[in-house]
């Protein structure tokens, strides 16, 4: 399973370099069509340590401020980075934010099959429905559900937690409301949910090697009913009736899609609770990262 991103677009800034007086830059962490995400800590040389995401003020689809907008909103929720500052510098936009860890892309892909066992594919879909339960009461569509951005935490503590990042959109993952140009509701990003864990169970979707929109749509529309779901616990069939024959603007109940993924994780033996089976390997990668981190920002601050 592999999900491309859009092509980077670089940013003045490099390794070393100070923002607004109070932080250092550290290594380049990530890229998109937006900027650069740089890791950075306090020039006082804190041990906490932050990502800074910059985007040029020309930006044709500026998105930083709005991902600004929902951390504030979302203070407090475990499931959404901790916001720490925004403002511009050198032309460009800035958030500054709690430094994460990998992603779902990230872990899907690190080995074949590039798929994931039943008790991972479970935790994880209950806490995402947690997080979009969250955002969507909070009065947000999130509108770009897809692997690349839900990330998990950059410590022990927060290892098994998922963290909802970015806002955009995704062919692969839109729903049949997005193709057809509709406004889209909350019931969109759940079953935009229901593709990804689908395709994180079984490695790839139905029309994952369709190029145009037409296409893709028509695959979609072919496969609403059970078939789609037919790899996946039998509770998955509650699930996508629940979210396919319902009205597209009425009130999803997000406690029952949890409660049936938890039925089935019972069904089949598993124990949520129990760590994802890629924690201890992450965990002692996550050490040697942030030593070498700590080696670079010394060697900055000499």
């Amino acid at each position: 399973m592999s999900a491309a991103d859009p092509p980077s677009t670089k940013t003045p800034f490099r390794q070393g370099d100070a923002v607004k007086g109070h932080y250092v830059l550290g290594p380049e962490v990530g890229s998109g069509s937006f900027g650069q995400i740089f890791s950075a800590s306090t020039i006082s040389g804190g041990v906490r340590t932050f990502a800074f995401k910059f985007e040029n003020i020309q930006a044709t689809q500026p998105s930083l401020m709005n991902e600004a907008i929902v951390m504030r909103v979302m203070e407090g929720n475990k499931h959404f980075a901790k916001f720490y500052l925004h403002g511009t510098i050198r032309n460009y936009k800035f958030v500054t934010m709690k430094l994460l860890g990998p992603s779902l892309i990230d872990i899907a892909n690190r080995k074949p099959p590039y798929r994931l066992s039943l008790h991972s594919l479970l935790k994880i879909g209950v806490q995402r429905t947690e997080a979009l339960m969250g955002l969507h009461q909070a009065g947000f569509v999130y509108r770009d559900i897809k692997p690349g951005n839900f990330v998990f935490g950059n410590t022990l503590d927060t290892s098994d937690t998922i963290y909802l990042i970015d806002f955009g959109g995704t062919l692969r993952y839109a729903s049949l409301q997005t193709h057809h140009g509709f406004d889209l509701s909350r019931n969109d990003d759940l079953i935009s949910l229901l593709y990804v864990l689908i395709e994180l169970r079984t490695g790839k979707l139905p029309w994952t090697s369709m190029k145009t929109k037409n296409e893709v749509c028509r695959m979609k529309q072919r496969y609403i009913g059970k078939e789609l779901v037919s790899s996946m616990p039998k509770q998955f069939e509650k699930i996508e009736e629940h979210l396919f024959t319902r009205d597209f603007l009425a009130e999803r109940d997000y406690f029952m899609i949890a409660k049936l993924m938890k039925e089935a994780a019972i069904e089949n033996g598993l124990d949520l609770k129990q760590p994802f089976e890629w924690e201890i390997d992450m965990n002692e990668l996550r050490q040697v990262v942030q030593k070498q981190h700590q080696q670079e920002m010394q060697k900055i601050e000499q």
